[in-house]
Protein backbone atom coordinates (compact mmCIF):
# COMPACT_ATOMS: atom_id res chain seq x y z
CA UNK A 1 0.00 0.00 0.00
CA UNK A 2 1.09 3.65 -0.84
CA UNK A 3 2.11 5.35 2.34
CA UNK A 4 0.06 7.51 4.09
CA UNK A 5 0.84 11.23 3.72
CA UNK A 6 1.34 11.99 7.28
CA UNK A 7 3.57 8.90 8.03
CA UNK A 8 5.95 9.83 4.78
CA UNK A 9 9.69 11.21 5.45
CA UNK A 10 10.64 13.62 3.20
CA UNK A 11 13.95 13.86 1.85
CA UNK A 12 15.32 16.28 -0.80
CA UNK A 13 16.55 14.31 -4.25
CA UNK A 14 17.30 15.59 -7.63
CA UNK A 15 15.45 14.38 -10.77
CA UNK A 16 18.61 13.20 -12.45
CA UNK A 17 17.72 9.68 -11.12
CA UNK A 18 14.65 8.00 -12.78
CA UNK A 19 12.74 9.78 -15.91
CA UNK A 20 12.39 13.69 -16.08
CA UNK A 21 8.67 12.73 -17.37
CA UNK A 22 7.42 11.88 -14.17
CA UNK A 23 8.91 15.01 -12.37
CA UNK A 24 7.07 17.65 -15.12
CA UNK A 25 4.12 14.95 -15.13
CA UNK A 26 3.59 15.67 -11.30
CA UNK A 27 3.76 19.93 -11.23
CA UNK A 28 1.31 19.09 -14.25
CA UNK A 29 -0.98 17.80 -12.19
CA UNK A 30 -0.62 20.21 -9.62
CA UNK A 31 -1.59 23.15 -12.03
CA UNK A 32 -4.77 20.66 -13.04
CA UNK A 33 -2.95 20.25 -16.93
CA UNK A 34 -3.09 17.25 -18.70
CA UNK A 35 0.73 16.15 -19.63
CA UNK A 36 1.59 14.30 -22.50
CA UNK A 37 5.27 13.11 -22.38
CA UNK A 38 5.14 12.46 -26.51
CA UNK A 39 4.35 16.18 -27.13
CA UNK A 40 6.71 18.05 -24.33
CA UNK A 41 7.39 21.23 -26.10
CA UNK A 42 10.17 22.00 -23.34
CA UNK A 43 12.00 18.64 -23.41
CA UNK A 44 15.14 20.09 -24.82
CA UNK A 45 15.62 22.90 -22.69
CA UNK A 46 14.63 21.11 -19.39
CA UNK A 47 17.61 20.48 -17.17
CA UNK A 48 17.57 18.06 -14.67
CA UNK A 49 20.46 19.06 -12.50
CA UNK A 50 18.54 21.86 -11.41
CA UNK A 51 14.90 20.17 -10.71
CA UNK A 52 14.90 18.59 -7.51
CA UNK A 53 11.64 18.19 -4.67
CA UNK A 54 10.55 15.86 -2.55
CA UNK A 55 9.23 11.91 -3.39
CA UNK A 56 7.41 9.42 -1.78
CA UNK A 57 7.42 5.75 -2.46
CA UNK A 58 9.15 7.02 -5.61
CA UNK A 59 6.24 10.06 -6.51
CA UNK A 60 7.05 13.43 -6.22
CA UNK A 61 5.00 15.11 -4.53
CA UNK A 62 6.95 18.56 -4.51
CA UNK A 63 8.80 20.05 -7.57
CA UNK A 64 11.16 23.17 -8.14
CA UNK A 65 13.33 23.79 -11.23
CA UNK A 66 15.06 26.56 -13.21
CA UNK A 67 16.46 27.37 -16.49
CA UNK A 68 19.58 28.95 -17.16
CA UNK A 69 18.92 32.00 -18.96
CA UNK A 70 20.21 35.03 -19.22
CA UNK A 71 18.46 38.40 -18.68
CA UNK A 72 18.42 42.04 -20.54
CA UNK A 73 19.09 45.10 -18.12
CA UNK A 74 18.82 48.44 -18.76
CA UNK A 75 21.60 49.31 -21.02
CA UNK A 76 21.86 46.27 -22.90
CA UNK A 77 23.96 44.09 -21.40
CA UNK A 78 22.91 40.62 -20.41
CA UNK A 79 22.88 38.78 -17.01
CA UNK A 80 23.25 34.83 -16.10
CA UNK A 81 19.24 34.16 -14.73
CA UNK A 82 17.71 31.33 -12.86
CA UNK A 83 14.57 31.50 -14.28
CA UNK A 84 12.59 29.41 -12.01
CA UNK A 85 9.18 27.54 -12.27
CA UNK A 86 6.97 24.35 -11.66
CA UNK A 87 7.06 25.18 -7.95
CA UNK A 88 4.47 23.22 -6.61
CA UNK A 89 3.81 21.39 -3.47
CA UNK A 90 1.15 18.22 -3.82
CA UNK A 91 -2.14 19.13 -1.82
CA UNK A 92 -1.71 16.30 0.22
CA UNK A 93 1.62 17.53 1.25
CA UNK A 94 1.19 21.05 1.84
CA UNK A 95 2.11 22.59 5.55
CA UNK A 96 4.86 20.55 6.06
CA UNK A 97 7.52 23.78 5.43
CA UNK A 98 8.83 21.86 1.80
CA UNK A 99 8.30 25.13 -0.24
CA UNK A 100 10.30 27.00 1.73
CA UNK A 101 12.75 24.37 2.31
CA UNK A 102 13.01 24.19 -1.80
CA UNK A 103 12.90 28.20 -2.02
CA UNK A 104 15.67 28.46 -0.23
CA UNK A 105 17.72 25.32 -1.98
CA UNK A 106 17.17 27.21 -5.01
CA UNK A 107 18.39 30.32 -3.79
CA UNK A 108 21.43 28.22 -2.15
CA UNK A 109 21.88 26.87 -6.20
CA UNK A 110 21.66 29.99 -7.40
CA UNK A 111 24.19 31.48 -5.41
CA UNK A 112 26.77 28.57 -6.20
CA UNK A 113 25.92 28.93 -9.95
CA UNK A 114 27.16 32.32 -10.07
CA UNK A 115 24.24 34.12 -11.09
CA UNK A 116 23.31 37.34 -9.74
CA UNK A 117 19.86 37.13 -10.18
CA UNK A 118 16.67 34.41 -9.65
CA UNK A 119 12.94 34.93 -11.98
CA UNK A 120 10.02 33.71 -12.39
CA UNK A 121 6.59 33.86 -13.20
CA UNK A 122 3.82 33.83 -10.48
CA UNK A 123 0.76 31.69 -10.32
CA UNK A 124 0.35 33.41 -7.18
CA UNK A 125 1.93 36.40 -6.46
CA UNK A 126 1.32 36.44 -2.39
CA UNK A 127 3.64 33.59 -2.55
CA UNK A 128 7.03 34.90 -3.15
CA UNK A 129 7.61 38.16 -1.56
CA UNK A 130 8.64 36.26 1.41
CA UNK A 131 11.89 34.96 -0.46
CA UNK A 132 12.69 38.34 -1.75
CA UNK A 133 10.89 38.10 -5.39
CA UNK A 134 9.80 42.04 -6.45
CA UNK A 135 6.68 42.09 -9.42
CA UNK A 136 10.14 43.92 -11.91
CA UNK A 137 8.18 44.11 -15.08
CA UNK A 138 4.17 45.06 -16.11
CA UNK A 139 2.50 43.72 -19.14
CA UNK A 140 -0.61 44.83 -20.69
CA UNK A 141 -2.93 42.17 -22.11
CA UNK A 142 -5.27 43.88 -24.52
CA UNK A 143 -8.21 42.63 -27.21
CA UNK A 144 -10.70 44.38 -29.31
CA UNK A 145 -12.90 44.40 -32.20
CA UNK A 146 -10.79 44.60 -35.12
CA UNK A 147 -13.40 46.43 -37.06
CA UNK A 148 -13.15 49.30 -34.38
CA UNK A 149 -9.30 49.45 -34.24
CA UNK A 150 -9.23 52.50 -37.09
CA UNK A 151 -5.69 53.59 -37.83
CA UNK A 152 -5.53 57.63 -37.26
CA UNK A 153 -5.09 59.38 -40.66
CA UNK A 154 -1.33 60.83 -39.90
CA UNK A 155 -0.11 56.64 -39.15
CA UNK A 156 2.66 56.35 -41.79
CA UNK A 157 2.57 52.55 -42.90
CA UNK A 158 5.75 52.87 -45.19
CA UNK A 159 6.21 51.64 -48.69
CA UNK A 160 7.49 48.06 -47.38
CA UNK A 161 5.49 44.79 -47.06
CA UNK A 162 3.82 42.13 -44.95
CA UNK A 163 4.24 38.66 -46.20
CA UNK A 164 3.48 35.28 -44.72
CA UNK A 165 6.20 32.38 -44.56
CA UNK A 166 7.02 28.90 -43.08
CA UNK A 167 8.48 28.36 -39.50
CA UNK A 168 12.11 27.60 -41.38
CA UNK A 169 12.01 30.86 -43.51
CA UNK A 170 10.66 32.90 -40.61
CA UNK A 171 13.08 31.54 -38.24
CA UNK A 172 16.29 32.52 -40.60
CA UNK A 173 15.12 35.87 -40.34
CA UNK A 174 13.56 36.58 -36.78
CA UNK A 175 16.35 35.18 -35.12
CA UNK A 176 19.24 37.28 -35.54
CA UNK A 177 16.83 40.33 -35.74
CA UNK A 178 14.94 39.39 -32.18
CA UNK A 179 18.92 39.24 -31.22
CA UNK A 180 19.52 42.67 -32.95
CA UNK A 181 16.33 44.55 -30.76
CA UNK A 182 17.06 42.45 -27.58
CA UNK A 183 19.50 45.40 -25.91
CA UNK A 184 16.67 47.59 -26.22
CA UNK A 185 13.99 46.03 -23.94
CA UNK A 186 15.13 45.60 -19.91
CA UNK A 187 13.31 42.35 -18.80
CA UNK A 188 13.71 40.43 -22.41
CA UNK A 189 15.72 37.15 -22.29
CA UNK A 190 17.59 35.53 -25.01
CA UNK A 191 17.04 32.98 -27.05
CA UNK A 192 19.38 29.68 -27.93
CA UNK A 193 18.36 27.30 -30.45
CA UNK A 194 16.56 24.88 -28.08
CA UNK A 195 14.64 28.16 -26.94
CA UNK A 196 13.45 29.02 -30.18
CA UNK A 197 12.09 25.83 -30.63
CA UNK A 198 10.24 25.58 -27.72
CA UNK A 199 8.98 29.33 -28.13
CA UNK A 200 7.72 28.18 -31.49
CA UNK A 201 6.18 24.35 -30.53
CA UNK A 202 3.01 23.63 -32.35
CA UNK A 203 2.53 21.41 -29.23
CA UNK A 204 -1.53 20.93 -28.36
CA UNK A 205 -0.31 21.89 -24.64
CA UNK A 206 0.45 25.09 -26.56
CA UNK A 207 -2.18 25.89 -28.86
CA UNK A 208 -5.17 25.97 -26.24
CA UNK A 209 -7.73 25.02 -28.65
CA UNK A 210 -6.46 27.47 -31.15
CA UNK A 211 -4.92 26.73 -34.79
CA UNK A 212 -0.96 25.87 -35.56
CA UNK A 213 0.97 29.26 -35.78
CA UNK A 214 1.03 31.11 -38.69
CA UNK A 215 4.36 33.55 -39.57
CA UNK A 216 4.43 36.50 -41.14
CA UNK A 217 7.43 39.18 -42.27
CA UNK A 218 7.90 42.70 -42.78
CA UNK A 219 9.91 44.05 -45.61
CA UNK A 220 11.31 46.81 -46.35
CA UNK A 221 11.38 48.38 -49.88
CA UNK A 222 14.45 46.96 -50.39
CA UNK A 223 13.53 43.74 -49.65
CA UNK A 224 15.57 43.36 -45.85
CA UNK A 225 13.35 41.98 -43.27
CA UNK A 226 12.84 44.61 -40.44
CA UNK A 227 10.05 43.07 -38.63
CA UNK A 228 7.97 39.85 -37.59
CA UNK A 229 4.40 38.40 -36.79
CA UNK A 230 3.44 34.93 -34.98
CA UNK A 231 -0.21 34.81 -34.32
CA UNK A 232 -2.94 31.93 -33.77
CA UNK A 233 -6.35 31.60 -34.58
CA UNK A 234 -9.88 30.09 -32.92
CA UNK A 235 -12.80 29.86 -34.70
CA UNK A 236 -16.21 27.40 -34.08
CA UNK A 237 -14.23 24.35 -34.31
CA UNK A 238 -11.69 22.06 -36.78
CA UNK A 239 -12.61 22.02 -40.49
CA UNK A 240 -15.49 24.55 -39.99
CA UNK A 241 -15.66 27.73 -41.75
CA UNK A 242 -16.44 30.53 -39.57
CA UNK A 243 -17.00 34.36 -40.18
CA UNK A 244 -16.32 34.96 -36.60
CA UNK A 245 -12.49 34.59 -35.84
CA UNK A 246 -9.81 35.76 -32.61
CA UNK A 247 -6.64 36.32 -33.41
CA UNK A 248 -3.98 36.08 -30.79
CA UNK A 249 -0.53 37.49 -31.56
CA UNK A 250 2.37 35.61 -30.23
CA UNK A 251 5.06 37.67 -31.14
CA UNK A 252 5.42 41.21 -33.05
CA UNK A 253 8.07 43.24 -33.40
CA UNK A 254 10.01 45.47 -35.53
CA UNK A 255 12.94 48.24 -35.91
CA UNK A 256 11.03 51.25 -36.93
CA UNK A 257 7.53 52.79 -36.55
CA UNK A 258 6.42 52.00 -39.69
CA UNK A 259 6.76 48.61 -40.26
CA UNK A 260 5.33 47.95 -36.92
CA UNK A 261 2.30 49.63 -37.77
CA UNK A 262 1.77 47.59 -41.08
CA UNK A 263 2.24 44.42 -38.98
CA UNK A 264 -0.51 45.62 -36.84
CA UNK A 265 -2.55 46.60 -39.77
CA UNK A 266 -2.10 43.41 -41.76
CA UNK A 267 -3.33 41.46 -38.41
CA UNK A 268 -6.44 44.13 -38.02
CA UNK A 269 -7.43 42.87 -42.00
CA UNK A 270 -6.92 39.15 -41.67
CA UNK A 271 -9.84 37.49 -43.57
CA UNK A 272 -12.67 36.38 -41.34
CA UNK A 273 -11.34 37.52 -37.92
CA UNK A 274 -13.37 39.52 -35.76
CA UNK A 275 -11.14 39.92 -32.57
CA UNK A 276 -7.71 40.93 -31.77
CA UNK A 277 -5.91 39.85 -28.63
CA UNK A 278 -2.55 39.92 -27.32
CA UNK A 279 0.10 40.98 -24.34
CA UNK A 280 1.57 43.42 -24.77
CA UNK A 281 4.40 45.81 -22.84
CA UNK A 282 2.92 48.60 -20.96
CA UNK A 283 4.75 51.42 -22.78
CA UNK A 284 3.36 49.53 -26.38
CA UNK A 285 2.96 52.48 -28.92
CA UNK A 286 0.07 50.77 -30.11
CA UNK A 287 -2.92 52.44 -28.65
CA UNK A 288 -1.50 55.59 -29.96
CA UNK A 289 -1.75 54.49 -33.46
CA UNK A 290 -5.68 54.05 -33.10
CA UNK A 291 -8.57 56.99 -34.16
CA UNK A 292 -10.42 56.16 -30.78
CA UNK A 293 -7.74 54.15 -28.23
CA UNK A 294 -10.71 53.12 -25.73
CA UNK A 295 -11.69 51.05 -28.56
CA UNK A 296 -8.52 48.61 -27.35
CA UNK A 297 -9.18 47.34 -24.18
CA UNK A 298 -6.48 46.83 -21.62
CA UNK A 299 -6.14 45.03 -18.26
CA UNK A 300 -2.37 45.85 -16.35
CA UNK A 301 -0.86 42.56 -15.10
CA UNK A 302 2.74 41.53 -14.36
CA UNK A 303 5.15 39.86 -16.86
CA UNK A 304 8.08 39.20 -14.25
CA UNK A 305 9.09 38.55 -10.91
CA UNK A 306 13.09 38.99 -9.86
CA UNK A 307 14.70 38.14 -7.31
CA UNK A 308 18.26 39.93 -6.64
CA UNK A 309 20.79 37.03 -5.84
CA UNK A 310 24.24 38.93 -5.86
CA UNK A 311 23.26 42.69 -4.73
CA UNK A 312 26.54 44.13 -5.76
CA UNK A 313 27.22 42.53 -9.24
CA UNK A 314 23.26 42.90 -10.38
CA UNK A 315 23.36 46.35 -9.75
CA UNK A 316 27.13 46.74 -11.60
CA UNK A 317 25.27 45.16 -14.13
CA UNK A 318 22.57 47.64 -15.21
CA UNK A 319 23.57 51.10 -16.62
CA UNK A 320 21.73 54.33 -14.72
CA UNK A 321 19.82 56.84 -16.79
CA UNK A 322 21.49 60.14 -15.14
CA UNK A 323 24.49 59.75 -12.24
CA UNK A 324 23.75 58.38 -9.08
CA UNK A 325 25.87 58.22 -5.65
CA UNK A 326 23.89 56.63 -2.82
CA UNK A 327 24.41 54.24 0.15
CA UNK A 328 21.54 51.91 0.25
CA UNK A 329 20.40 50.27 3.43
CA UNK A 330 19.10 46.86 2.21
CA UNK A 331 17.63 44.06 4.39
CA UNK A 332 17.60 40.30 3.10
CA UNK A 333 16.24 37.85 5.57
CA UNK A 334 17.12 34.59 3.25
CA UNK A 335 20.61 35.61 1.51
CA UNK A 336 22.55 37.29 4.56
CA UNK A 337 25.25 38.61 2.50
CA UNK A 338 22.52 41.28 0.91
CA UNK A 339 21.66 42.54 4.50
CA UNK A 340 23.83 46.03 4.97
CA UNK A 341 25.02 49.26 3.66
CA UNK A 342 25.77 49.71 -0.17
CA UNK A 343 27.51 52.17 -1.85
CA UNK A 344 26.22 52.68 -5.26
CA UNK A 345 28.10 55.35 -7.55
CA UNK A 346 27.02 54.82 -11.56
CA UNK A 347 25.80 56.81 -14.40
CA UNK A 348 24.71 55.84 -18.42
CA UNK A 349 28.37 54.47 -18.74
CA UNK A 350 28.76 51.95 -15.92
CA UNK A 351 28.82 51.20 -12.01
CA UNK A 352 30.44 50.48 -8.76
CA UNK A 353 28.94 48.96 -6.13
CA UNK A 354 30.79 48.22 -2.61
CA UNK A 355 29.94 47.44 0.70
CA UNK A 356 30.49 50.01 3.34
CA UNK A 357 29.67 50.80 7.21
CA UNK A 358 28.48 54.94 6.13
CA UNK A 359 24.70 55.55 7.39
CA UNK A 360 22.51 55.04 4.67
CA UNK A 361 20.60 57.85 2.60
CA UNK A 362 17.89 55.25 2.09
CA UNK A 363 16.59 51.93 3.42
CA UNK A 364 14.53 49.46 1.80
CA UNK A 365 13.66 45.77 1.48
CA UNK A 366 15.87 43.43 -1.57
CA UNK A 367 12.42 42.21 -2.74
CA UNK A 368 11.44 46.22 -2.99
CA UNK A 369 15.25 47.07 -4.67
CA UNK A 370 14.20 44.09 -7.10
CA UNK A 371 10.94 45.53 -8.29
CA UNK A 372 12.84 48.50 -9.35
CA UNK A 373 15.94 46.82 -10.32
CA UNK A 374 14.78 47.06 -14.24
CA UNK A 375 13.23 50.24 -14.18
CA UNK A 376 9.57 49.38 -14.10
CA UNK A 377 8.80 51.33 -10.64
CA UNK A 378 9.65 54.79 -9.43
CA UNK A 379 11.21 54.66 -5.78
CA UNK A 380 9.08 57.47 -5.18
CA UNK A 381 5.71 55.53 -5.80
CA UNK A 382 7.15 52.62 -2.94
CA UNK A 383 8.32 55.56 -0.90
CA UNK A 384 4.20 56.78 -0.74
CA UNK A 385 3.61 52.90 0.09
CA UNK A 386 5.91 52.72 3.01
CA UNK A 387 8.54 50.69 1.45
CA UNK A 388 11.12 53.11 0.62
CA UNK A 389 12.52 55.00 4.28
CA UNK A 390 14.42 58.22 2.55
CA UNK A 391 17.29 59.32 5.22
CA UNK A 392 18.96 61.69 3.13
CA UNK A 393 16.58 64.59 1.67
CA UNK A 394 16.37 64.41 -2.07
CA UNK A 395 17.92 60.90 -2.00
CA UNK A 396 14.78 58.85 -3.12
CA UNK A 397 13.93 61.28 -5.85
CA UNK A 398 17.74 61.02 -7.19
CA UNK A 399 17.19 56.73 -6.66
CA UNK A 400 13.73 57.31 -8.88
CA UNK A 401 15.79 59.03 -11.65
CA UNK A 402 18.91 57.31 -11.73
CA UNK A 403 16.83 53.67 -11.89
CA UNK A 404 14.64 55.05 -14.66
CA UNK A 405 15.25 53.63 -18.38
CA UNK A 406 14.15 55.21 -22.25
CA UNK A 407 11.85 51.85 -22.32
CA UNK A 408 9.82 50.59 -19.69
CA UNK A 409 10.58 46.07 -18.76
CA UNK A 410 8.81 43.48 -20.35
CA UNK A 411 9.18 39.90 -20.79
CA UNK A 412 7.76 38.21 -23.42
CA UNK A 413 8.81 34.58 -22.98
CA UNK A 414 6.56 32.74 -20.25
CA UNK A 415 8.57 29.23 -18.95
Amino acid sequence: MPTAPHLAELELSYATSGRPEDFVAAAMRVFSIDFDEETWPSRGVFEPERSFGFRVDGRWVSTCTAYSRSLTVPGGATLPSAAVTFVTVAPSYRRRGLLNQMMRHQLDDTVARGEPVALLWASEAAIYGRYGYGTAAGSLAVSGATGDLVFRADVDLGSGSVGEVDLADWRAAVEPLHARLLPERPGALTRSALWWDSATSDAPIRRGGASAFRFALHYARSGAVDGYLAFRTRGAGSGVVSADLQVGVAELDATNAASYARLWRFVFDLDLVRTVRATLPVDDPLPYLLRDADALGSARGESLFARLVDLPRALEARRYAVPVDLVLGVRDSVLPQNNGAFRLRGGPDGAEVSRVQDDPDVTLDVRDLATLYLGGTPATVLQRAGLVTEHTVGAVAQLSAAFAWNRLPFCLDYF
